[in-house]
């Protein structure tokens, strides 16, 4: 009996099945690796935003010149309504540590800048500056991090311009 066209049937179909199998795998890979990026994108979008709206908001405060007790009650109130905390949360499951790392110091910056803000300091008050412009830089310094980690470029800047330096 003639065994070679049978066995040349089970090899093509078992080389078929094993290169759909493995196409498959592929696809489900970059699909995976597609949502897990998206995924980053979102929450790294909603952690800038409501670090920014924090800010803004805090800086709405300083330029009332809002008596102590006052500004103490509306910073505080700031955060609690901003979502910063479980937001900052969610990045600590998916961020990798540069990315967290970077929007931790952001994240202590602004609340340095709550807790100035609540003993009544003004747009007026020379502390308030210094406070705003680490803020500033740490942030910019958060979005290169998140920005690397998704493959995203960002413009180059005028190396005659000062970058940010990370305040301690």
């Amino acid at each position: 009996m003639d065994w070679l066209a049978p066995v040349n049937t089970l090899i093509g179909a078992a080389i078929g099945v094993g290169s759909t199998l493995l196409a498959d795998r592929f696809r489900w890979r970059r699909d995976r690796a597609a949502l897990n990026q998206d995924t980053r994108r979102q929450a790294y979008a909603a952690f800038m935003g409501a670090l920014s709206d924090a800010y803004t908001r805090l800086h709405e405060i300083a330029h009332g010149a809002r008596p102590a007790e006052e500004a103490r009650t509306a910073a505080h109130e700031v955060f609690v309504t901003s979502n910063l905390y479980p937001l900052r949360y969610e990045l600590a499951l998916i961020a990798p540590w540069e990315v967290m790392d970077s929007a931790n110091h952001a994240f202590w910056k602004v609340r340095a800048l709550r807790d100035l803000v609540a003993t009544g300091a003004t747009t007026q008050d020379p502390d308030l500056g210094r406070h705003i412009r680490g803020y500033l830089a740490a942030t910019e310094e958060a979005q290169v991090a998140m920005r690397r980690d998704l493959g995203t470029s960002w413009p180059q800047r005028d190396q005659a311009l000062t970058s940010p330096v990370r305040e301690v």
